[in-house]
């Protein structure tokens, strides 16, 4: 009996440990792109550009990743923060001018995660107002062709 109540107390405390350091590391992932996207757009155009080509070069170097493009807001603004980190720009938020060391924006965080509505809500005591789209991809993207041609092929039908 006292091995089984071991057990369980060992996997209890194995999944709260677990939990806590996936919220962890999903707030790091949601304060980036938040932070991000609210710097980027404090930005100069030739600024913006070079956030970009930085960001690009980010994606198509990394190991962790095959992919080449952002399919929506929380992977564009994601590696965008990485790209602005690696250009030294620091976060133009109040109280907050670093960047979180994030190994991949594709897979730390998903679009719609209440993690990033809670660091947009704390932003607004900053005056604030950012809000990062839920969508899981752009029409243009290369998931989004995918799925146009299914739909095409399927109205052929």
């Amino acid at each position: 009996m006292e091995t089984l109540l071991t057990i369980v107390s060992i996997l209890v405390v194995t999944i709260i440990a677990v939990k806590f350091f996936a919220m962890k590391r999903r707030h790091k992932a949601a304060s980036n792109l938040v932070f991000a996207k609210y710097t980027f757009n404090k930005l100069n155009i030739a600024q913006q550009n070079s956030v970009r080509d930085k960001a690009v070069e980010i994606v198509l170097a990394s190991a962790a990743t095959r992919m080449t493009g952002f399919a929506n807001e929380v992977e564009r603004y994601g590696w965008y923060a990485l790209a602005m980190d690696r250009l030294g720009i620091h976060s133009a938020v109040p109280d907050n001018p670093c960047w979180y060391k994030i190994k991949n924006p594709y897979s730390a965080i998903i679009p719609g995660d209440s993690m990033i509505y809670n660091v947009t809500a704390a932003l607004q005591q900053y005056g604030i107002d950012m809000k990062i789209s839920s969508e899981k991809g752009y029409p243009d993207n290369v998931t989004g062709r995918k799925e146009k041609k299914r739909a095409q092929k399927k109205s052929k039908v």
